[in-house]
């Protein structure tokens, strides 16, 4: 017994600074988790492609189609990062072929970042350990693995971060500004993928202005080289809105919600839902937008959802008034309604909906502003989309149910350890300015902005953040082992 667990830590415990085998394991186990979604035959809306989309796969693809056949990138409202990197392959390529290379790509990427991952882990950590509780804490954990072969901003966002992290760490390690230069063009690259992502160059400069033992010259040199790139392209995209709107648009021409939406009552009945915490997200069931019966086009409204919370009303509204609302939606969603009703309807419920969510926020604002981001947050980290990740290997004959429990384990275990690993390694990075409070802030700024600010919080968005929840958790793992094995060692 004792040979073999001396075999096993041989093969699983190498040397971390042997790259082919730990790119060759993440490429296996990634791999497996990538020809899972694909030979179960997922959805899809694009004949020809291998992989899945999610719905909202036309907006990052449909521009750079009328790009190269109309010569102009629209519908623009998403900023153009993730559509750059599907342009590549349409100069060559079809666009089913294309989608399939963008896939490949994501599923190569995101192979080599388990590795940088724990790289960065245990350069800042400063343990071997933190390199191998990383490493196969995201190898093996279901929840980030199944979205390598989706069209979507998540798979390519992750990869990027995690390889930017890791050269702005290099940076701090050797000082040399290349790494600098290639950190910054990598969160550039993230930003123009998912823009929310503009804090971390707020940080990753602070952390550089307030270095120690380095001259104001050097900094602002440094500074200089890790922003150029992001300073060129967000200007150039500035520049294009101008020209194309008229407007200073330093990021999307509709924020967090769709064209048709931000113009239409949906906005405001978004943002009434979510006074509460509500969930507007179709991909949670049920969802507190099914009270109403709004379902986006081609979905089956849920009838049989017909509640909702007892304390949500003010002296604006009643359960009367939300029902006076829900007729009108429902009439709006009959395709034979007449014009002069249809604009009737969007102005009453638009004015309805702002008045209502005034009235909330003012009459309740320990609900709004403080219970209603806690529960989104809460939804955020675990909620029918989490355990429906987390489900997968349902389909599996004998071990169906061990593998579940498994993902279940491993979610948990990351979470549970992660979330106070980003409170201590945050309070720590405050104290001495360290490097490694950009790791804690990643998953501190995505697990406040979605709930707090944007007041979305589909677990998905949690995704590009997660890898960094995994160095959390892989520090707390690593200081309570060491509590174990020397239980007069007070955790640091």
């Amino acid at each position: 017994m004792l040979e073999f667990k001396q075999i096993l830590k041989k093969i699983l415990l190498k040397d971390s600074s042997r790259p082919a085998f730990w790119l060759m394991l993440g490429l296996i186990f990634k791999g497996i988790f990538f020809l899972a979604v694909i030979l179960n035959h997922p959805y899809h809306d694009i004949p020809g492609i291998w992989g899945a989309t999610q719905g909202d796969d036309s907006s990052y693809l449909l521009p750079i189609d009328n790009l190269l056949q109309h010569g102009a990138y629209f519908p623009d409202f998403r900023m153009p990062g993730y559509g750059a990197v599907y342009l590549l392959f349409r100069l060559i390529f079809s666009q089913p072929e294309g989608c399939n290379a963008l896939i490949i790509l994501q599923l190569i990427l995101a192979s080599v970042s388990v590795y940088y991952l724990a790289l960065t882990a245990k350069y800042i950590l400063k343990k071997d350990s933190a390199f191998y509780y990383t490493f196969y804490l995201f190898l093996l954990c279901s929840f980030p693995n199944f979205f390598d072969a989706y069209i979507g901003s998540e798979s390519l966002c992750t990869s990027l971060l995690i390889f930017s992290v890791y050269f702005f760490n290099r940076y701090f390690q050797e000082q040399k500004n290349k790494y600098l230069f290639h950190a910054g063009c990598l969160v550039t690259t993230v930003m123009f993928i998912r823009p929310v992502f503009a804090g971390v160059l707020v940080i990753s400069v602070f952390l550089i202005l307030f270095q120690k033992n380095t001259g104001l010259k050097a900094k602002l040199k440094s500074i200089f080289l890790f922003l150029v790139i992001f300073l060129l392209c967000e200007g150039s995209w500035i520049y294009r809105n101008y020209q194309t709107h008229k407007q200073f648009i330093t990021f999307t021409t509709s924020g967090e919600f769709y064209p048709e939406q931000a113009t239409s009552y949906l906005k405001p009945l978004f943002e009434f839902t979510q006074s509460w915490g509500g969930v507007c997200s179709y991909r949670n069931i049920p969802s507190d937008l099914d009270w109403f019966q709004y379902h986006y086009k081609g979905m089956t409204p849920i009838t049989h959802f017909d509640s909702l919370p007892d304390d949500i009303y003010t002296s604006a509204y009643n359960k009367d008034s939300l029902l006076r609302l829900k007729k009108m939606i429902l009439a709006l969603q009959n395709p034979s309604i007449d014009t002069a009703s249809a604009s009737a309807y969007q102005y009453e419920l638009i004015t309805k909906l702002n008045k209502y969510g005034l009235a909330f926020k003012r009459e309740k604002p320990l609900v709004y502003f403080v219970i209603a981001p806690l529960k989104m947050m809460g939804t955020m980290l675990y909620s029918y989309l989490t355990r429906n990740y987390l489900d997968r290997g349902r389909s599996v004959p004998v071990f169906g149910k061990l593998i579940i429990a498994f993902n279940y384990l491993i979610y948990w275990i990351i979470i549970l350890t992660g979330l106070p690993g980003i409170i201590v390694l945050t309070i720590s990075g405050l104290k001495r300015l360290s490097i490694f409070l950009v790791v804690p802030f990643i998953p501190l700024y995505i697990i406040l902005v979605h709930p707090v600010i944007f007041r979305f919080f589909d677990t998905r968005f949690l995704m590009p953040a997660f890898p960094f929840i995994i160095i959390c958790s892989a520090y707390i793992l690593v200081q309570l082992g060491e509590r174990i094995l020397h239980p007069h060692t007070r955790l640091q």
